[in-house]
């Protein structure tokens, strides 16, 4: 019997390569490219060959196994991200231990008040003031339009536009 089809291969047909392929992806998600994870796993001494095996192993239609086993790594780390706050905590608090051992004191407090805001200790209240007519007391109000009434008032004076008769010979 020859090998199976790409196709009807499951993630327990995975090579130790191509897993540690993924594996090392997931982890150096964002910091390093495919490519380079490539050279490191597959011993590539050129960039165009790690370029055609990272291609390969992500495309699909070529390694549908490979790219299972990628999206499920990826949802894992993302639900590990996203329901462990204490892993954030402890996140932050390396951050400001580091920061405090090399005496860099903003550093540290911006890393305490971080932690505190996702503790949800620091809410950003911001106000937004309101010039218009719906942000007005009644009082402000009448006053306001007093204002104006006085403004009209003089400016009346000014601008006379009353029709003179002309008499016609």
């Amino acid at each position: 019997m020859g090998k199976k089809p790409n196709t009807l291969k499951t993630i327990h047909d995975l090579t130790p390569k191509q897993r540690l392929f993924v594996d090392m992806l997931v982890r150096n998600w964002g910091s390093k490219s495919k490519q380079d994870i490539a050279m490191e796993v597959f011993d590539c001494k050129d960039r165009t060959n790690a370029s055609k095996y990272a291609w390969e192993l992500t495309n699909p239609e070529k390694s549908p196994h490979v790219v299972r086993y990628l999206e499920q790594q990826l949802a894992k780390e993302l639900k590990k991200y996203e329901t462990d706050k204490l892993r954030h905590y402890k996140i932050f608090e390396r951050l400001r231990e580091k920061a405090e051992s090399k005496n860099q004191i903003n550093a540290s407090i911006n890393a305490q008040f971080r932690a505190g805001q996702m503790a949800g200790l620091y809410v950003d209240k911001r106000e937004i003031n309101v010039t218009g007519i719906n942000g007005m007391s009644r009082e402000k109000l009448e006053e306001r339009l007093e204002e104006l009434e006085a403004k009209i008032n003089e400016n009346k004076k000014i601008i006379d536009i009353t029709p003179k008769e002309i008499v016609e010979s």
